[in-house]
């Protein structure tokens, strides 16, 4: 007696093997492609962070820059106010306050608004600038102040 199966069964094994490396071939590439979705979705992600970040940035050094120039020139803080209020003694002053905006507005994506206040009776200085994210079209609003003295 030989243990050796009979020769139809054998070829009915390899009939029932044939097919399965392409089918482990297709769950390999299904994996694969579902991996590299998720990959470029979370690197889409990060460039849209990214570029959120750049806008707070931006909008950080124009603030800064303002609020600088006011405490470099504390006697016509009221000249850097915007939009402008009162008399200003000063027309470079006013000038450059106007520029700044003209600047600020430009370079921040959906340009809302750059506006400054001076609080007279506290010697406040305020710079507030809004805008609207390029990504993810939120409003974003950043608020600084100083004091003036």
């Amino acid at each position: 007696m030989s243990t050796r199966p009979a020769p139809a069964m054998r070829r009915a094994a390899r009939a029932a093997q044939r097919g399965m490396g392409l089918l482990e071939g297709l769950v390999a590439v299904l994996i694969l492609s579902v991996g590299l979705l998720g990959l470029a979705r979370f690197q889409s992600g990060l460039i849209s962070q990214g570029t959120e970040a750049q806008g707070r940035m931006v909008a950080a050094q124009f603030a800064d820059e303002l609020l600088s120039t006011v405490l470099v020139d504390t006697a016509n803080a009221a000249c850097y106010t915007l939009p402008a209020t009162g008399t200003c003694p000063s027309a470079a002053a006013a000038s450059r306050a106007t520029d700044w905006q003209t600047r600020a507005l430009a370079a921040l994506p959906g340009n809302d608004a750059a506006l400054s206040t001076l609080n007279t009776g506290t010697s406040r200085f305020t710079v507030t600038l809004r805008w609207t994210g390029k990504a993810a079209q939120d409003a974003h609003t950043l608020q600084m102040t100083t004091d003036v003295r």
